[in-house]
């Protein structure tokens, strides 16, 4: 009886999960354009994508990388760049697929966060940058 109440917990645990993973992909595409580029939300955690914080945030030494990840702690968005996986510039750590190994190491657990993939699609409800 204890066997079947756990295997029901454990059940119960990943479909929460994976119900939070789909409210996390938004519903439509959002393309946002800043300083020329664009780029589209592929993943929006805790809701923890934020224009106007990003615009003041943004620097164009992040317009190499094909993905920008913002994440929150202590109330202030830190921004870090990662490469697309077959990058001839990316190392291990700053491609997207180590994008998990960062927000567990790096991030204050349980924050929101957001991930951008530069985008060659222009925006139609564009938020716009600087």
């Amino acid at each position: 009886m204890e066997e079947e109440k756990s295997t029901e917990q454990v059940q119960d645990a990943l479909q929460d999960q994976s119900q939070d993973k789909l409210q996390d992909k938004p519903q439509e595409k959002i393309i946002v354009q800043v300083n020329g580029k664009n780029y589209e939300i592929v993943q929006n955690h805790k809701e923890g994508w934020n224009p106007e914080v990003f615009r003041d945030r943004y620097s164009e030494v992040l317009e190499r990388y094909d993905y920008i990840i913002g994440d929150w702690g202590y109330s202030q968005l830190r921004l870090k760049g990662f490469y697309r996986d077959n990058h001839p510039k990316a190392t291990k750590d700053s491609t997207i697929s180590s994008m998990v190994d960062y927000i567990n190491e790096y991030c204050n657990f349980g924050c929101a966060y957001f991930v951008l993939q530069k985008s060659k699609e222009q925006p139609v409800k564009a938020k716009s940058g600087s």
